[in-house]
């Protein structure tokens, strides 16, 4: 079974008026050899037929439906037992990466910080009135 190098994360609920912008920078992330995850927290908008729309377009992201709606803290650890890949990221379904996010997150981890087996990289994106602009810990 392949293993992908990084598996996204993204508990969806009531998105509707991102998920679209959320899903293209995932997908067109740098480093192609990712899995999305997208789980289903049981909204009430259309985000899921969106989502449903760019599965059948790509074969990376997979679909996971809770039950009920269990909010973000289970809809990722939902997410973190699905996964087949080396590392995780997390995404909010409001929120969206830079092109080269994914492979600059495993760079990173590959050039020594994972070597002990704990690490963590977190990627803050700060809004100063209207820009962006991220930063790496």
């Amino acid at each position: 079974m392949h293993k992908p190098k990084i598996s996204l994360i993204l508990p969806i609920y009531n998105a509707q008026k991102f998920i679209k912008r959320t899903l293209e920078s995932a997908i067109n992330q740098s480093l192609k050899d990712i899995e999305i995850l997208c789980v289903d927290d049981c909204g009430a908008d259309k985000s899921m037929e969106i989502v449903k729309e760019f599965a059948n377009k790509d074969s990376r992201i997979k679909i996971i439906k809770n039950s009920q709606n269990l909010g973000p803290f289970v809809s990722r650890n939902r997410g973190v037992l699905a996964s087949n890949s080396e590392f995780i990221m997390f995404l909010d379904s409001d929120d969206f990466l830079d092109l080269n996010a994914c492979e600059l997150v495993y760079e990173n981890f590959k050039e020594g910080g994972g070597q002990n087996g704990y690490s963590l990289i977190v990627i803050v994106n700060l809004r100063v009135s209207g820009s962006s602009t991220n930063t790496t810990f």
